[in-house]
């Protein structure tokens, strides 16, 4: 049968303030489900369960957050990109290094050509924001004696003489239109939008970027929690020190957001929509689900988060209603049943926005082989008597060269 689903992206903070229900009698705000980038607090988890209700993380996919700058003629990654560490980082955003031609900068940077005194003009969020959360825990995890633990936080005090800027779409358009800004802002935002980024480096002392150290390396932050006992076992347990913050490994990228599901473990009350919402989770952590992510910049979860995520569901206290499940593959005569979630079931909206996504990949790889080709160019001006023999001339040699050409008269 036909299901109506919803989603309100309204931030962390308001997706665990409509999930713990703490003056509504830790009951939710008209919410099958909560999602986050950071755990439920300490206070908060005790409070649930104080008051009966057992609580659930389900991790489910993992981001890089990264620094980005807006330096003219600087690589945007790679080879050549401009190097900080995170002290480096903690000094510029606390005003302490206020110019780019600073002796800590250039000394890693030894080929970097800016104005001299040139100041750096410094970018936050404004809000409460778990980009802010990650960034300042980061700081404080790799750089303790320069960055505090008192400006750790969603929302923090920052120096007056820095900018504000709304939301990830806000701090994009603020670097990317201040020559000379800083700033922080999830990777993959911060790739689409064509962001230089900071080579940062990490607790081995690996200088890269978050796209060299690629999903492998944003991975290998959870593998190493896990390892280290940073990250519980059981999705019942107390989940708030989890941190992903400046774990060890030669390619690890050092500020790692995971994001969760937040659940009620008891799904009696929900009634026929327990049913949807589990095969909603079996999706998300199914290969196909995870496979998925990256064309929103994210990746999916390692082996050992994923048996984290699936014992949650197998813990999950469900009412009496109809499972539902996943054709993956045609299965004759049982794929056209009730309670089947079938890949092979499409409406016209959906097939066309996998056409176009898929218009727009080719279009993307067709520019990068344009730009790759490294055009010649050639321009010419003067007397109009030979302009027809000329631009004759010239559509020849644009049909006949190899690299390409590109002549105007």
């Amino acid at each position: 049968p036909p299901v109506k689903m919803t989603y309100r992206a309204v931030g962390s903070g308001t997706g665990q303030h409509e999930f713990i229900g703490t003056n509504n009698g830790y009951m939710p705000y008209d919410q099958d489900f909560g999602s986050g980038d950071i755990p439920i607090g300490s206070s908060d988890y005790t409070a649930l369960n104080t008051a009966g209700h057992e609580i659930m993380h389900f991790p489910f996919q993992m981001g890089a957050m990264s620094i980005f700058h807006n330096v003219p003629g600087i690589p945007k990654s790679g080879a050549g990109a401009l190097k900080l560490t995170a002290c480096i980082i903690a000094k510029i955003f606390k005003r302490e290094i206020t110019t780019w031609d600073d002796a800590e900068i250039t000394t890693l940077n030894p080929g970097l050509t800016v104005p001299a005194g040139q100041n750096i003009e410094v970018f936050h969020r404004v809000k409460g924001s778990s980009t802010t959360a990650g960034v300042t825990t980061y700081l404080n995890k790799a750089c303790p004696s320069v960055w505090e633990a008192g400006l750790v936080g969603k929302l923090i005090t920052w120096p007056a003489d820095t900018n504000e800027a709304e939301g990830s779409g806000g701090m994009s358009a603020a670097i990317a239109s201040t020559p000379y800004a800083i700033g922080y802002i999830d990777s993959g935002h911060g790739h689409d939008d064509g962001l230089s980024e900071i080579s940062l480096e990490n607790l081995d002392g690996t200088s890269q970027t978050s796209l060299e150290a690629g999903p492998a390396g944003i991975g290998a932050a959870a593998s190493e929690a896990i390892t280290a006992g940073v990250m519980p076992s059981s999705p019942l347990d107390d989940f708030s020190a989890v941190s992903l913050h400046n774990m060890a490994g030669a390619t690890t990228w050092p500020i790692v957001a995971i994001s969760y599901v937040y659940l009620r473990k008891d799904l009696t009350p929900l009634g026929d929509r327990a049913c949807l919402l589990k095969a909603f989770l079996e999706y998300i952590i199914s290969d196909e689900g995870q496979a998925l992510l990256p064309a929103f910049g994210a990746v999916g979860v390692p082996a050992a988060v994923k048996t984290i995520a699936q014992t949650a569901i197998d813990s999950l206290v469900m009412p009496v209603c109809t499972a539902w499940t996943i054709e993956s593959s045609t299965d004759p005569g049982a794929g056209q049943e009730d309670h089947i979630i079938s890949v092979k079931r499409r409406d016209y909206a959906e097939y066309d926005r996998a056409n176009m996504l898929d218009s727009i990949a080719a279009l993307q790889s067709r520019v990068v082989s344009l730009e790759a080709a490294k055009f010649t160019l050639l321009d010419g001006s003067g007397t109009t008597n030979p302009s027809k023999f000329f631009w004759q001339v010239i559509s020849l040699f644009e049909a006949r060269a190899k690299p390409p050409v590109k002549m105007t008269y």
